[in-house]
């Protein structure tokens, strides 16, 4: 499968392009799932012509990019719980909580960003799409308080301070889920549970599981 078998920009293109990338991850995506991602996409190319949300808009790249990769650690449906309190540590312009928001309907995901254009982005939009168990904080990351069950960072490297912080804010028996390249060395500690390895059209995506 390649760029050019999907010239047609549509939300049957995106799921087959998720389907092809997630289910051999036993990720499941339906075209309700679909459907929700591409209207996000969107709205994304839509309010990055004024709000420069992401560099990567292109349909192809945005649903590897954006969509898949964000959806791989839906492959440990235990981290996800039903009421699972779940924090985007760095969302960006939604990524990976708007996805993984649309897989766990059951769990509450607060996405967190200092920039303000991209959490009024989010929140707006996920008003409109109708995903009620998500929404935006503005809000510096030393400044949460409230705990959290799951943590998860996919744009945010994490070093000694952020880590220690994450350990104040994630219940006990909670976890932080952490996205690296496969050239990265996930941070090193004792809390480390186990590492995952998934391949898709884009290379490969290493996410790192503690348990706290």
């Amino acid at each position: 499968m390649n760029k050019e078998n999907f010239k047609n920009v549509s939300r049957e293109t995106l799921h087959q392009i998720l389907t092809k990338n997630l289910e051999k991850y036993g990720i499941c995506v339906t075209e309700e799932l679909a459907e929700k991602a591409f209207f996000f996409w969107e709205k994304l190319v839509f309010w990055n012509k004024t709000h420069n949300l992401t560099t990567v808009t292109d349909f192809y790249e945005s649903a590897l990019v954006h969509f898949a990769d964000s959806l791989f650690p839906a492959s440990e449906k235990n981290v996800f719980f039903d009421g699972a309190k779940v924090l985007d540590l760095g969302t960006g312009g939604g990524f990976p909580g708007i996805p993984l928001a649309l897989y766990f309907p059951k769990a509450d995901f607060k996405l967190l960003d200092k920039s303000r254009k991209k959490i009024s982005f989010i929140n707006l939009t996920a008003a409109e799409l109708g995903i009620a168990n998500a929404e935006g904080i503005n809000k510096n990351f030393f400044d949460v308080t409230k705990n959290f069950d799951v943590v998860v960072s996919r744009a945010v490297r994490i070093d000694d301070e952020i880590f220690d912080h994450c350990r104040k804010i994630i219940n006990p028996n909670g976890r932080l889920v952490v996205f690296y390249s496969s050239q990265q060395t996930p941070f090193e500690d004792k809390s480390l549970e186990y590492i995952k390895t998934y391949s898709f059209e884009k290379g490969e995506r290493v996410v790192a599981f503690y348990r706290f």
